[in-house]
């Protein structure tokens, strides 16, 4: 396979992928209002504060309000003012937002385990490394540098 046809094959695949059901329920811990309960489980006892959530979930600071009102309505997460800044608002999770995402947390990992039954270890293991390198690749996470490259190609 030449270059465009293994681009064209790896975009096809991927595609795909997001249309996988273990997809759609990963989706739901990297964006929205089940990633920034994550963040605040992850956190431990901590308080973090809204500009912390905007910045880890890497949505503005008018998404993280919206998705803070949210889970303030369920009874998620409390937020009460700074006693370091009194301009400043502290978020922590309470228990019975730790407990729903537990469960969320639970399924996942349920369906994960469906996943290495169907695929089988070896292959699970080989997606791992190929999932790490990708994740460690800085060419990918640098647009810039992605860019030069491209660059630098086309005129060899």
């Amino acid at each position: 396979m030449n270059k465009s046809e293994l681009r064209d094959a790896l975009v096809h695949e991927l595609w795909r992928m997001t249309k996988m059901d273990i997809i759609t329920h990963l989706r739901e811990f990297v964006e929205g209002e089940t990633a920034a309960l994550y963040y605040l489980c992850t956190c431990g006892s901590e308080t973090v504060t809204p500009t912390q959530i905007s910045e880890n979930l890497q949505v503005s600071r008018a998404r993280a309000a919206n998705i803070l009102r949210s889970l303030r309505e369920k009874k998620y997460v409390v937020m009460d003012i700074s006693e370091d800044d009194r301009r400043k608002m502290d978020v922590a999770v309470t228990e019975s937002g730790r407990k729903a995402m537990e469960q969320k947390y639970q399924f996942l990992l349920s369906y994960f385990d469906l996943y290495i039954d169907v695929l089988g270890e070896e292959d699970i293991a080989d997606l791992t490394r190929l999932l790490k390198k990708t994740v460690d690749c800085n060419l990918l996470l640098d647009p810039k540098k992605a860019g030069e490259m491209s660059a630098k190609e086309k005129k060899e």
